[in-house]
């Protein structure tokens, strides 16, 4: 597992997977998820002492916990969209007290308060239905096409990577 890009065929590798938006032109890729959407989120107890954000400017008064990525060492900028017809881009850098390189530990730190996370829609449904996290900005985060399984080519593909996506494809259906 690795957080950068890797050419599947070079590195010897028999599948990959990887967001739809990021997928080489020249590979055979099956969708595993629905379309997902980026989600800002924060517990309730974090709402209630600092207040909710209305905007993505409005992020500047909070606490937004960082992601960054072992390949790169790149901090993840967080991208909105505007919700109005000009459906103008804002790229915010999250600025916080607190930047992890592990999705849990930093999902971990807002179901504790300690601030906002942006992380994938389909990971913290859970944590929203039973309202130990709340999203805000929701209409600033419009779908984008998930991950996808990904392959070199159809022809020989090998019985074990037929049985992968199979699966997965089944399993996608569990996600909508």
């Amino acid at each position: 597992m690795a957080d950068g890009f890797s050419n599947i065929i070079a590195d010897g590798m028999d599948a990959g997977i990887r967001l739809g938006e990021s997928l080489d032109e020249h590979v055979v890729a099956v969708p595993i998820t629905p379309p997902l959407t980026m989600a800002i989120v924060g517990s309730p107890d974090y709402f209630r002492q600092h207040g909710t954000p209305q905007t993505p400017g409005d992020l500047t008064r909070h606490n937004c916990l960082a992601y960054r990525f072992t390949s790169s060492n790149t901090i993840d900028r967080w991208s909105f969209t505007s919700p109005d017809e000009e459906q103008h881009t804002q790229i915010v850098d999250p600025k916080g007290n607190a930047v992890f390189n592990d999705n849990d530990s930093m999902l971990q730190a807002a179901l504790q308060g300690v601030g906002l996370v942006k992380h994938l829609d389909l990971r913290v449904r859970q944590h929203l239905s039973d309202g130990s996290l709340v999203r805000v900005l929701a209409p600033w985060c419009p779908p984008f096409p998930g991950f996808y399984l990904y392959v070199p080519s159809r022809a020989q593909m090998p019985a074990k990577i037929r049985a992968l996506m199979d699966f997965l494809i089944e399993k996608r259906a569990q996600l909508a």
